[in-house]
């Protein structure tokens, strides 16, 4: 899967030509279904075709042009790897196809800079975080987002309690030695003996040294780091670790028992209602703002996305308002989706904010409703 880069965004956001060509399509992962993925791209290449056509491209030059995206047609073995979503980029001098962890709907878009608005989810309902699954026979640590899990190596830390028991036998540790304090300022001193009924010490033994070899990995990071493991674990971790941003909430359940489909899932809940929180206290901060430093009106928030005036944009990614806009007159006209010149204004103000620095919000239908009929509000810096 080529995995969109925040990097590889803002080059797609920055780029400009005419034409430019955005196609978004679902696809099918494996099966005998797969045959309808190059028939998708297929029907919205003619799309794209009849498009150009009444834009007065001439027929060679629209051959030519499409032909980079036409040859990928009859490449069987290319649509057998395929995610749920796959997102096609033209222009004369540029090709990109990204086959995505998203479900898009078709959708061809012809216009002098790229539709990007069906990308946000992967940068703005995203978050990378650590996971550690904790038990007594299996530790594993996880980089994570919230679509992929990636399981990273701790050099130089046992992996389960009895290798951390045998980290003092003499003929390999001898009494090792920590002052290092814990989470709750309690420093502790162990030496090579560990008696076997002694279970809660040696626990805290075990964990001590993961805690150690976290801060060795990740110690300079400051990504939210999801606790999975059973109830009486999770005390006993937080008493003698020193990575910071180890969050409250954690999975309570056997780490061992979970496959990863629902470990990674368990995890990614607590990490969504952390991105769900955010946005409502953004929400509320709209609210509370005198009418000077906010606004619902299109119109007057894409001018200010193209004089960097916005500090906040808030818009709902179902929703589109088809039209032109002139900068420089400040006009703005509504049209239909089938008029030649017109393109996804919303798509336009989100680009634009980008550009000038500033943020953007996907707010839901249901939040979105007490907010704008617009489909956008906006907060402003000045």
């Amino acid at each position: 899967m080529e995995l969109l880069s925040l990097q590889k965004f803002h080059q797609l956001i920055q780029h400009k030509a005419d034409p430019c060509l955005s196609i978004y399509l679902p696809t099918v992962k494996a099966g005998r279904e797969t045959r309808q993925n190059p028939i998708r791209l297929k029907n919205l290449l003619s799309d794209a075709k009849a498009r150009l056509e009444e834009k007065g491209m001439k027929r060679t030059d629209l051959e030519s042009f499409l032909k980079p995206v036409q040859e990928v047609l009859d490449d069987k073995e290319y649509w057998q790897k395929q995610e749920k979503g796959l997102a096609v980029f033209l222009t004369e001098n540029l090709l990109e196809f990204f086959r995505l962890p998203l479900e898009f709907e078709p959708r061809m878009v012809l216009d002098s800079r790229f539709h990007v608005k069906p990308l946000l989810p992967l940068f703005l309902e995203n978050e990378r975080f650590y996971l550690l699954a904790l038990s007594q026979k299996n530790l594993r640590l996880f980089t994570a987002t919230r679509f992929d899990l990636v399981e990273k190596q701790l050099p130089d830390t046992p992996s389960s309690l009895d290798e951390a028991l045998r980290y003092d036998d003499p003929e390999r540790h001898l009494h090792y030695q920590s002052g290092a304090t814990g989470s709750k300022g309690d420093g502790m001193i162990f030496h090579g003996h560990h008696p076997e009924n002694d279970q809660v010490s040696n626990l805290k033994r075990y964990f001590h040294l993961v805690s150690q070899g976290l801060m060795a990995a990740i110690g300079d990071r400051s990504d939210p780091l999801v606790l999975a493991g059973l109830d009486n674990l999770h005390p006993l971790f937080r008493q003698v670790n020193t990575y910071q941003p180890l969050l409250e909430e954690g999975v309570y359940s056997n780490a061992d028992q979970l496959d990863l489909d629902q470990l990674h899932q368990k995890a990614w809940e607590i990490i969504e209602k952390r991105i769900t929180e955010s946005r409502s206290q953004e929400v509320e901060r709209y609210h509370s703002l005198d009418d000077d430093r906010k606004s619902e009106s299109l119109a007057e928030i894409l001018q200010a996305a193209y004089h960097a005036r916005l500090e906040t944009l808030f818009f709902d990614l179902e929703r589109e308002v088809w039209g032109r806009y002139d900068p420089e007159q400040y006009l703005l006209q509504v049209t239909s989706k089938e008029d030649p010149s017109s393109r996804d204004l919303i798509d336009l103000t989100v680009i634009h904010t980008l550009l000038n620095g500033g943020s953007v919000q996907i707010l839901t239908e249901e939040e979105f409703g007490g907010l704008a009929q617009s489909g956008v509000a906006a907060i402003f810096r000045y």
